[in-house]
């Protein structure tokens, strides 16, 4: 057993824990302080993980924290990074209360490291990203019926950046491809790219992993299947000889997916240990209350800004699913989300008939200029290191436009340095 187990698990107490448990873990400590032989570690091992996890659970049920200094319960130093037994790790994703089984192994055992050594800060920043993410999650994961925790998916699909686009073109919190997330109702155009709207992503992620429920039955080999795809892990099925577990059918995968699953067991045991190994939630500015409303014309972005008092640049941070510099025609509205004060004022500006007719004048006219204006044609050089999702998003067009304005220029979805390509974008 690492030092680390014993040195915190004393360092971590707090005087307002009764003393009992203080005189209990030092003396079970005392008796098992020996070296981690095999497996996952003795049944001494399992007492003291068991003790270490219930005393910090008790601990914060009696005194709940908010803010860095008082979430480093284990009084760590800044530098500190704490690595457990195998043991240790066991027992805690055991003490996860989740549906869908977390397996701890050493593939699972690498993934932790990684999370919490070398990828210490971006595990910080998603913990901070997450108290505004899980909750739109898990409202929708609990009207469809879904396992909670299957929205550590999006941490290791995007780390909760709900504008993330891959080298390949996947983009948004659940990183959908264009085909595929048109096959789950996401809108993906000029003007709008579903893909970044927060619930209408999830929704679609909810269905994906439902559908993929009804094929395999199993958790495990819907999440492999949103990596690779249903096909590929049918194909491991038959490969396996008709084996259905995830860990059996492994070697048959594409070896992209191979880490997929462990990945997702480690994101989940991060975030929900992050204490543990001194990472604390980073410094964040986002707002955390939030509303959506339906904005039913075609208006600017900029007149919507001066009418809220705000920027343009923040309306559009709140609605990365907006592609352009106007919020396109839509008959079933376009739903934006704000902050809950300046969603407030849209829904007064509209019952306010004086400043709405005032404000719609000007933004029918802005619009009419809009429509009006013929996008400029560029001509750009692709340069070394561009690929299409990187050219597409400098002049806000899709990768789709991209291709249709250049054919037998793009093929097979790659572009070479020294390329020229057209571009028509309203953004140069």
């Amino acid at each position: 057993m690492y030092i680390w187990d014993y040195y915190y698990r004393i360092r971590m107490l707090n005087k307002k824990i009764i003393y009992l448990i203080l005189v209990l873990t030092t003396v079970v400590t005392g008796l098992v302080a020996q070296p981690l032989v095999g497996g996952f570690g003795s049944d001494r091992d399992m007492l003291v993980a068991k003790i270490d996890s219930n005393t910090v659970h008790w601990r914060n049920k009696l005194y709940p924290v908010t803010d860095a200094g008082e979430l480093n319960i284990y009084g760590f130093d800044a530098g500190d990074i704490p690595v457990y037994s195998d043991s240790t790790y066991a027992f805690r994703l055991s003490l996860l209360e989740t549906e869908i089984p977390l397996e701890y192994n050493q593939q699972v055992r690498a993934y932790i490291d990684l999370y919490a050594n070398r990828k210490r800060k971006l595990v910080s920043k998603v913990l901070s990203s997450s108290k505004f993410y899980f909750p739109i999650f898990e409202e929708v994961f609990d009207r469809e019926n879904v396992p909670m925790e299957l929205k550590y998916l999006a941490v290791i699909e995007s780390a909760l950046n709900q504008r993330a686009i891959s080298p390949v073109g996947a983009a948004g919190l659940w990183q959908f491809m264009a085909p595929t997330g048109r096959m789950y109702g996401l809108r993906s155009d000029s003007y709008i790219d579903d893909r970044k709207d927060i619930i209408k992503s999830t929704e679609a992620a909810v269905k994906y992993f439902k559908n993929s429920y009804r094929i395999y039955g199993d958790w495990l080999l819907v999440i492999a299947s949103y990596n690779c795809g249903p096909g590929n892990v049918s194909k491991a099925i038959r490969k396996s000889g008709g084996k259905r577990n995830i860990w059996e059918i492994m070697p048959y995968l594409p070896r992209e997916t191979r880490g997929y699953v462990p990945a997702f067991i480690a994101a989940a045991y991060v975030m929900n240990y992050a204490s543990e190994h001194n990472i604390y939630p980073a410094e964040d500015e986002m707002y955390f209350h939030l509303d959506t409303v339906i904005v039913d014309n075609r208006m600017s972005i900029e007149k919507l800004a001066l009418a809220l008092n705000t920027s343009a640049e923040e309306i559009r941070n709140y609605n990365p699913s907006l592609r352009r510099g106007v919020i396109p025609f839509s008959s079933n509205g376009i739903v934006l989300t704000l902050p809950y004060h300046m969603a407030v004022r849209v829904a007064a500006l509209r019952n306010d008939t004086n400043l709405s007719n005032q404000l719609n004048q000007d933004l029918i006219a802005m619009n009419r200029e809009i429509e009006n204006a013929r996008p400029e044609k560029i001509v750009y050089k692709v340069k070394s290191g561009d690929y299409l999702a990187k050219i597409a998003r400098k002049f806000d067009v899709s990768v789709a436009d991209l291709k249709r304005w250049n054919k037998g220029v793009i093929r097979r979805n790659k572009v070479s340095r020294g390329q020229k390509l057209k571009i028509y974008s309203n953004k140069v």
